[in-house]
């Protein structure tokens, strides 16, 4: 595209807009605001923001002049009568378009995951760091073996792609069988069925790290499955169940020990205007009733069992008895996880774990990989 010069440039009728023809019969149309807002030099080369603020574009309302200089096009505004170059490239009809992120979903627990990775690895060698956070991208999931069983190592780990994320169950959470009556039904020996975290809070963590310091000897099989992957299966197979779980608000809540309630309503899948799945939350036992004047309450039920039921099934659980040492990280709004029930007096089964941000691993890893836009 660098050395393609267009057919021809013009400026519209009204002198708002610019078009430009190419040799293959396309055409760009671009608006006077859009190419002063994007011209060469808008943006700070550092951190990639703009240089002026929006009310800099009262002076981009028309165009005066366009004309060609080698591969941009130099522009006259009106009213203000400013210069700026926008570049050709930036103009041609094959300039990249939005790009998804390259998502390898995982309906059959055989294909979830790829083998762990050394986690001393991971703490020193950027190739692996790299290789680990494109695990969570693509697969919403990866596992490390060989941390030892020393308390604070998620913080560690979590420092090497961003910041923990701290909540009411403090910076980091042992999740653990308590003596007496528990806070917590995960801080009993019971079995927990397939969720995400958090639910009802807004917004809800996005990366979750549990660590296994003690492992219980007989259960405590640890659960995952893409909520994802189910979920498009649903969109493909029965597109009325999709929306009805994407367009009907639920509320999730939880009250904690000392009374104070959170509480968040949010549809049980959120998609970008896009339409690219961007959130799953499955969290049964903190689902609040659905008021029954609902509109398609029942429907909704219909398709909550047929999700549910999916992600339950024996083949799309991928079952990881995790021993001491190893670490799970994995995206909370995709992958949900659970546990079968442990034997009380079998041996203790510890846990730490913390929650993090994946924007904060999607800008370590944009830098890792050297993306400079």
């Amino acid at each position: 595209m660098a050395n393609r010069l267009p057919l021809s440039v013009a400026i519209s009728g009204d002198r708002r807009r610019l078009v430009v023809a190419w040799d293959d019969g396309r055409t760009t149309t671009a608006a006077a605001p859009w190419l002063f807002d994007n011209a060469v030099g808008a943006f700070d080369r550092a951190t990639g923001h703009r240089l002026d603020g929006g009310l800099a574009l009262a002076d981009a309302e028309r165009l005066e002049s366009a004309n060609v200089d080698g591969d941009v096009v130099a522009l006259r505004f009106a009213p203000g009568g400013e210069e700026r170059c926008v570049a050709l490239a930036a103009l041609s009809p094959h300039a990249p378009a939005r790009t998804a992120e390259a998502l390898e979903l995982w309906r059959d627990a055989a294909t979830a995951a790829a083998p762990p990775l050394a986690f001393e690895a991971y703490m020193a060698d950027d190739r692996v760091l790299t290789e680990a956070l494109g695990e969570v991208v693509r697969r919403g999931i990866v596992f490390l073996r060989g941390a030892r069983s020393e308390p604070g190592t998620v913080e560690r780990l979590v420092e090497r792609l961003g910041y923990v994320r701290e909540t009411n169950y403090g910076r980091l959470f042992d999740v653990r069988e308590e003596v007496g009556a528990a806070t917590h039904l995960a801080y009993t020996a019971i079995g927990l069925e397939l969720h995400t975290d958090n639910p009802y809070r807004d917004p809800e963590p996005t990366l979750q790290v549990l660590h296994v310091i003690e492992a219980a000897t007989r259960g405590g099989v640890s659960l995952f499955a893409d909520g994802f992957a189910h979920a498009e299966a649903i969109r493909a197979e029965a597109p009325a169940r999709f929306a009805a779980l994407a367009t009907t608000p639920v509320e999730f809540a939880y009250r904690g020990p000392a009374g104070e309630r959170y509480a968040a309503r949010a549809a049980i899948l959120e998609t970008t205007p896009w339409g690219d799945l961007r959130a799953v939350r499955v969290n049964h036992r903190a689902l609040r009733p659905i008021p029954l004047d609902c509109p398609g309450v029942e429907g909704w039920y219909e398709a909550y069992r047929d999700f549910y039921e999916r992600l339950h099934a024996p083949t799309s659980r991928l079952a990881r008895k995790l021993a001491a040492g190893d670490i799970v990280m994995f995206d909370n709004r995709r992958v949900l996880h659970g546990r079968t029930a442990y034997a009380a007096g079998a041996g203790r089964r510890w846990l730490q774990g913390c929650y993090a941000e994946r924007d904060g691993l999607l800008a370590t890893l944009s830098r890792l990989n050297g993306d400079r836009q």
